[in-house]
Formats: C-alpha cells, structure tokens, sequence
C-alpha cells in the first residue's frame, strides 16, 4: 500500500532518481534543461512537497509553493495561491491515483493555511492527458501557449 507524507532531505536521492527517469522518459518539452541536484533541490522541500512510498521506495513526487501576484486576471494580485511545479509517478506505477493522490495532498495543506487558489502549467507532450488529469481535480483552462 502507498504512504503519503511530506518530502525529506533523506527523500532527494531517490527523488532525484525519478528526475532521471523523467528526462529518460522525454515526456515533457525542456525538462531535459532541469537538472537538479541535491542542493537545488533541498531548497524545494516545504510542506508543500510530498512523495509517495511503497515499502521504503520512492515511487512518485509532486511539489509547489505558495504565491501571490502573477496571475491576473484569474487570481486576484492581493490573493495567496498554491503553484503545482512538478508532479511525476515512476512508470510502473501510473494509473493508480498516486498523482491525484499527490496533488490532494498538496492541495489540502495549502487550505490548511488559508490558500484557497492553485494554479499549474504543463510542458508534457501529452497535453491533452494533462489536462484532463487537472480538469477531473477541479482546475479550469486560463490559457493555452505554444511555439513552432
């Protein structure tokens, strides 16, 4: 069974790992640019960074932080809002609400703090699939971009 709970230090090697795996997988445009390493990454852990575990393996992370500005004219400036940065499940293990899972978490600790708002962005090539994962998790479209 999976355990939930907010990310470590002791976490970053094995989530590091899955950062690897994510580039290998070159399922989202530029993530190959990312990079991290412990000492980045440490700077991300908050209670805003959760992993997913089944029997000591770190099988899925997500992370964000808290903002505010920047997201007019959904969000108003003066407003305090949750930014989903990265959520990835090791292959094996997709399909099994590990990332819903993730980001309900996440989204329940924001509230926890008074932060009702939450905003994400996406570079996956399988937009489509991405946005049907947020849409079912109540996110709405506020734009899209692209590039040729």
């Amino acid at each position: 069974m999976y355990h939930y709970r907010t990310g470590q230090k002791k976490d970053l090697a094995q989530v590091i790992d899955l950062t690897i795996s994510w580039t290998e997988e070159d399922i989202t445009l530029g993530y190959e640019n990312v990079a991290w390493t412990p000492e980045k990454l440490e700077k991300k852990l908050n209670d805003y960074f959760y992993v997913a575990e089944l029997q000591d393996v770190i099988v899925g992370y997500a992370f964000g932080d808290i903002r505010w500005g920047n997201a007019e004219p959904v969000i108003p400036q003066t407003d305090a809002y949750l930014e989903l940065h990265e959520v990835y499940i090791h292959p094996e293990h997709r399909r099994k609400g590990i990332g819903r899972e993730l980001v309900q978490c996440i989204l329940d600790q924001a509230q926890q703090h008074q932060v009702e708002r939450a905003l994400v962005g996406s570079s996956n090539r399988r937009w489509k699939d991405t946005a049907a994962f947020y849409e079912e998790l109540g996110f709405q479209m506020w734009y899209i971009q692209m590039y040729r």
